[in-house]
């Protein structure tokens, strides 16, 4: 399913998707791109500063930064669930609060 947002100073039309989103699943691990991608700044900023932080704990050998190293790639992966579960609502609720409306669903002739 997607829904239809229309910004009403220009007319353009945006395209979300709803639901699941299995490409922040894969790539909020991977600096936070699809996050930006969808407008969602400051999570896309969050990520890849905590990427970037396990990335140099997972450099250094220590029994602590070792321990670390592994809850750090849990909670990547519960972030990872949890924006394959909400990016896409929370990108729609975004656009929204920027302006954008709901187009108003308009009778194809297919329909």
């Amino acid at each position: 399913m997607s829904i239809s947002l229309q910004y009403p100073g220009t007319g353009e039309l945006k395209v979300l998707e709803e639901g699941w989103s299995w490409s922040c699943f894969w790539g909020a691990a991977f600096l936070g791109l699809p996050l930006f991608k969808r407008g969602l700044t400051v999570w896309g900023s969050a990520m890849l500063v905590f990427d970037l932080v396990t990335f140099i704990v997972g450099w250094i050998d220590t029994d602590a930064a070792t321990s670390l190293y592994l809850w750090l790639s849990l909670i990547a992966l519960a972030a990872s669930f949890f924006f394959g579960l909400k990016a896409n609502e929370m990108a729609a609720q975004h656009a929204i609060a920027l302006g954008w409306q709901y187009a108003e669903k308009r009778r194809q002739w297919f329909d």
